[in-house]
């Protein structure tokens, strides 16, 4: 078989890139520094304008060696953008001080006065006290905000402003310490995400104020006493090792999720409609020995919890609620609507589950399905189980041992 050479030089010569359209070209630009979008100009004069339409900006200070080569071209790539109204998000990445706040301000300003609906600010602050710029905190039309620092120190920059976006939906902070009232103003605001924080000290209630706030993710939080989530339309609630010691959150959650070490307390006296819940505690019992106050801040938790249908615990609470089963004793099974109770246990370990632990969860639901979650195993699905001793051990060695199926 021959090769036709003049075909095999049609195909290498053949530019397929440069013939897709704009809109795909700049789809595969927006996963790149605009430094790179702005040399691809180089390439031949169907690139030459690319980007100068491109609806999504990403900045970064890291691309250059100084402040002042990175401020001027951040100031040409925004004042030659041939359709300003068309940019849809701005990505800023840069390292803080007072300088690059000046230019995250036009930066902000830009966004702000050209309708962009998204902007996300990673920054590493040089400093805890800096004063970021108000216009960053305020838009009546940015839908979607991310602003995150990164530092050494647990907690960054102190926001003391309320936050002012009215057409907000989705909010993502990270690395801040929160003043008082800083949402009311988000009045559109269904998606919050808050990680790394911290209060003011002089803070002993903390009140998370959302009315049409959907879905709330806490994350690394530390310095809290009590925190009041008031927003009513809240569904699903994620807390994820915060230091709380007593949360107020809306009665009709569909969802919750909660990871730490203590258990936080419920102020509620209940939740009325819980769908699904996932409870655990970090696996803290081979450096700290469980006390009877763990159980007993466990049980108070499960028994706020009476209407849930589909619940998740890990193997530690397991493990607390089985090294004090006589307190199980006196608590009758708070759980009429399980469906599905689910243990997720970990790679290696001995678990021991007493009667008393398996009556306080079943008993009120003969009927539920009950999983044990093994890693990297088959799940197995197990009706009621106890032996006369009325313990149940089970030792996971091996990722490849076989597990069992019991009834």
């Amino acid at each position: 078989m021959e090769f036709d050479h003049n075909k095999v030089r049609r195909v290498v010569e053949e530019d397929r890139l440069s013939s897709l359209p704009d809109e795909l070209i700049h789809h595969i630009m927006s996963y790149f520094d605009m430094k790179f979008a702005v040399q691809t100009c180089l390439l031949s004069s169907r690139w030459k304008l690319l980007w100068t339409s491109m609806p999504c900006l990403n900045f970064s200070s890291w691309q250059f060696g100084t402040l002042c080569n990175f401020a001027k071209f951040v100031t040409h790539i925004l004042s030659h953008h041939n359709h300003p109204e068309l940019v849809s998000s701005i990505n800023v990445n840069f390292l803080g001080g007072a300088a690059n706040h000046l230019l995250l301000k036009k930066i902000a300003k830009y966004a702000f006065s050209h309708n962009v609906q998204q902007l996300n600010v990673v920054t590493w602050p040089v400093s805890n006290l800096v004063n970021y710029p108000p216009c960053l905190l305020s838009s009546q039309s940015l839908k979607h905000f991310t602003f995150s620092t990164c530092h050494v120190t647990p907690t960054r920059i102190i926001l003391k402003t309320p936050l002012d976006f009215p057409a907000l939906t989705t909010l993502h902070l990270s690395g801040i310490k929160l003043c008082d009232d800083l949402f009311s103003k988000c009045v559109s605001l269904k998606d919050l995400t808050i990680e790394q924080f911290a209060v003011e000290d002089d803070l002993e209630v903390y009140d998370i104020i959302a009315p049409r706030l959907c879905n709330l993710r806490l994350i690394y939080g530390s310095g809290f006493k009590l925190i009041n989530v008031i927003a009513p339309q809240l569904e699903n609630l994620t807390i994820i090792d915060c230091s709380i010691n007593y949360l107020k959150a809306p009665p009709g959650l569909s969802s919750l999720c909660y990871t730490g070490y203590p258990l936080m307390r419920l102020c509620k006296v209940g939740f009325h409609s819980l769908n699904k819940a996932t409870i655990g505690l970090f696996n803290y019992h081979s450096i700290i020995r469980y006390k009877v106050g763990d159980a007993r801040k466990i049980i108070s938790m499960l028994l706020k919890l009476h209407s849930v249908r589909y619940l998740t615990l890990n193997a530690d609470i397991i493990e607390c609620l089985s090294s004090f089963p006589d307190l199980l004793s006196h608590y009758l099974s708070p759980f009429s609507n399980l469906i599905c109770l689910t243990i997720d246990y970990k790679d290696g370990y001995k678990v021991k589950m007493y009667t008393e632990v398996i009556n306080f969860l079943l008993e009120n639901s003969p009927s539920a399905t009950f999983i044990m979650k093994l890693p990297k195993f088959q799940n197995k699905i197990l009706t009621r189980i106890m032996n006369f001793s009325g313990l149940l051990m089970i030792m996971l060695k091996h990722e490849d041992d076989e597990s069992r199926k019991f009834s």
